[in-house]
């Protein structure tokens, strides 16, 4: 049993090296013999960097306890990054400081990032509540609520990630995944999420219009393609159809054949279109090396489809930006990260936040495709820009999209996005010349572009305190 996982540990972490190379005797870096073959890592939090000095890139960060097989030990070149002490070359990748780990004896934990909290029939890793009153206070600890001194209030609708519930002196409370401290009597509990799942697709499929689901319950099914036909039958929500032929050419007069003598307007169906390889999708670097993930998000139908070069693998229904429209344009996933707290920015005025949203895929700015836990609206565009995924569907992304995240591992930023799996952002319900355009650039945020935006609200925010002010007095004159 252990020489099977020492294997399927190094065979997931041989996956994983291909993805960082570094010539370390062109950069100079000398790895000598280590005197531990496994370290562990104690802090909250541990980075992995691309260099065994800093500044470097941070390119992954593991949880405590997390175990990594040891390669070798560099030299410190300097007090910056590990005091002086010497750093660890780890397996699959990067170097970590040795004063962040201290000696293991057990192999590295098999399986994915979360995998472990995800026993039995449990689609989501955390139990999740639902702040219902405006103004709830949110303590640091047992301490913070026997001071009285609150961490900060929190508005109605934030998502909480509880770890347990407690009494503290005769109240109960919820103690969140951070360790904070709410009423329990300010929440309500949100259950595991939806139990929507997309499907995989059959490897005979053909480029075109393949199957679609119903947009809504008690669709009707018509028995000839006009609204005055007898209806014949409907649809239930997500109910999933053939699409057999296409008659009209434009909503409300576009309609489907799903079968002799059933026909249903194309308006009611979330179309599942799979598609060539569209052009900057897939680079060749990584088609040639055999890492030909893409992914197609359709906005206008609300459809993700996974790819391996041509051949489309799963589908399923997503919701898309609403308020603030997902963006067009192809993005190479710039972060994965296990489980992450999505919050309003400073700039923003609607305060909101959702706690450890799990199985995040970061793609263009603070954009993401990541499960969503506390609405059961796929197929309808809902979120603040992100592209929110059912668990189910979240989970299988995630751990399909390359590089796939170790046990105990909770993110990983590729040095190179030339590496990474590309998110092709459509939306079908534009003309075809408007379809498809970059409308923003790749990568992490923009820090001159954050900065412009939190500066427009600093000055949006004072002259609203000044007209407020000056409202004042002329209110009371005129009383």
């Amino acid at each position: 049993m252990q020489l099977l996982v020492a294997w399927t540990v190094l065979r997931t972490f041989a996956a994983l090296g291909r993805l960082e190379p570094v010539d370390e005797a062109r950069e100079g870096i000398k790895v000598d013999a280590a005197p531990a073959a496994i370290v562990e890592t104690h802090w909250p939090e541990t980075g992995i960097r691309t260099r065994p000095w800093s500044p470097s890139k941070r390119i992954a960060t593991m949880a405590k306890g997390t175990r990594l097989l040891v390669r070798g030990q560099v030299a410190s070149r300097d007090n910056n990054g590990c005091k002086g002490k010497p750093w660890y070359a780890v397996y699959p990748f990067g170097y970590v400081c040795s004063e962040h780990v201290r000696p293991g004896r057990e192999q590295p934990a098999v399986g994915h990032a979360l995998g472990e909290r995800m026993r039995g029939d449990r689609r989501l890793p955390f139990d999740y509540a639902k702040v219902r009153e405006e103004g709830a206070l949110m303590y640091r600890g047992v301490d913070g609520v026997r001071s009285g001194v609150a961490a900060r209030s929190l508005s109605e609708g934030m998502n909480l990630a509880v770890a347990r519930t407690l009494e503290v002196d005769g109240a109960a409370y919820v103690e969140t995944v951070d360790g904070q401290l709410v009423s329990k009597s300010a929440v309500g509990w949100l259950g595991q999420g939806s139990a929507w799942r997309g499907v995989f697709i059959d490897s005979a499929a053909a480029i075109g219009p393949a199957f679609a689901w119903s947009s809504r319950d008690k669709v009707p099914v018509l028995a000839e393609p006009d609204v005055k036909a007898a209806q014949v039958g409907a649809l239930g929500l997500r109910e999933r159809v053939d699409l057999l032929e296409e008659t009209g050419e434009a909503d409300p007069d576009r309609w489907w054949k799903i079968g002799e003598g059933r026909y249903v307007q194309a308006k009611n169906l979330n179309e599942v279109v799979f598609t060539p390889i569209p052009e900057g999708a897939l680079r060749d670097n990584r088609l040639a090396s055999g890492d030909d993930q893409w992914i197609d998000v359709d906005l206008g139908e609300q459809v993700l489809v996974a790819y391996r070069g041509e051949r489309p693998v799963y589908a399923t229904l997503v919701s898309s930006g609403k308020g603030s429209p997902t963006p067009r344009g192809n993005y190479p996933i710039w972060a994965k990260v296990a489980s992450m707290t999505m919050a309003n920015q400073d700039y923003e005025d609607n305060p909101y936040m959702v706690e450890h949203v799990p199985w995040v895929m970061l793609f263009q700015g603070h954009n993401a495709l990541h499960g969503a836990y506390w609405h059961d609206q796929f197929g309808k565009r809902r979120s603040h820009g992100c592209v929110n995924l059912a668990p189910l569907d979240a989970r299988w992304l995630f751990e399909w999209v390359a590089p796939a995240l170790p046990a105990g591992w909770t993110g990983y930023l590729p040095a190179d996005l030339e590496r990474s799996v590309v998110v092709h952002v459509r939306d079908s319900s534009l003309p075809p010349d408007q379809a498809f355009v970059q409308e923003r650039p790749i990568g992490p945020p923009d820090p001159e572009e954050e900065k412009r935006k939190q500066e427009e609200a600093d000055e949006r925010r004072a002259e609203a305190a000044a007209a407020a002010a000056e409202a004042v007095p002329a209110a009371a004159a005129a009383g």
